[in-house]
């Protein structure tokens, strides 16, 4: 689900981008800000993955689920996680007005489209900007080699991780059987 999601996104903003400043390539692409040589590669939005969180405000997700009137079937619980992507312009230092630019074209993607809708989702999937200290942005940006590039974090709310997968097979005990058993 976490790649569909992602992979969405980055299609949905390239399509934004292509529209908006009239381009003939995909240029946001999802990646690390560094390449295979450990080199930053130019003229291009970069959108990887910070941090994954399970949310915790959804209570608690019981492992029962109704089959039938008289059968449960036993699953491994879903999770709800939350994703920190950094959003990122990495550009040539030639053309870091550029690079200011197109970071405000998905700045204006993210602002209208707040709210995601896949196919085949029912629901939408918020993506809302995250404040972050310059410390923790330092610190981001130390990881992959100390060189800051204009970027934003970006938290993906609410995906739902569920496989689905059938642990147990149980008929339920209703009222009425036992009410026979008793006789």
């Amino acid at each position: 689900m976490i790649f569909q999601v992602l992979t969405s996104l980055t299609q949905q903003i390239n399509d934004y981008l292509k529209m908006h400043y009239k381009l003939k390539e995909d240029i946001a692409f999802l990646s690390q800000p560094k390449d295979n040589t450990n080199t930053f590669p130019s003229n291009r939005i970069s959108l990887f993955i910070i941090n994954i969180e399970k949310e915790n405000s959804g209570g608690l997700n019981f492992n029962r689920q109704s089959v039938s009137d008289t059968g449960l079937r036993k699953t491994a619980p879903s999770w709800q996680v939350n994703i920190y992507l950094l959003i990122s312009a990495i550009f040539l230092e030639k053309q870091y007005t550029e690079s200011i630019q197109i970071l405000s074209g998905v700045l204006s993607f993210v602002q209208r489209n707040n709210l995601l809708t896949l196919q085949g989702r029912s629901n939408s999937i918020a993506i809302e900007p995250v404040n972050l200290s310059f410390q923790e942005l330092s610190n981001i940006w130390s990881i992959f080699g100390g060189s800051y590039y204009p970027s934003i974090l970006c938290k993906i709310r609410t995906i739902t991780i569920d496989e689905a997968e059938t642990l147990d097979m149980s008929t339920s005990i209703g009222q009425q059987d036992m009410e026979s058993g008793i006789k």
